[in-house]
């Protein structure tokens, strides 16, 4: 049965990237596409993965600076 795949994972014992159409197994298949890994190549033509973006990494706040108005009057 012929798959596209739309996440990288194994099928058949070989690693198949993302993008790429395969003939499987029926059972690898339906495995496959239950799993969300693959759609069927007849209805792959009419669907389009979206690249996945990588999330920004979170920034700390940056610490207040001291003024002199700012420091302890024992200082």
């Amino acid at each position: 049965m012929n798959i596209q795949i739309l996440r990288t994972t194994m099928a058949g014992g070989e690693l198949v990237r993302a993008g790429a159409t395969i003939t499987a197994s029926v059972a690898d298949a339906r495995l496959l596409i239950n799993m969300g890994k693959a759609i069927a190549a007849t209805a792959a033509a009419d669907f389009a993965p979206e690249p996945e973006e990588p999330a920004a990494p979170k920034r700390k706040p940056r610490a207040k600076a001291l003024t002199d108005g700012d420091l302890p009057a024992d200082a």
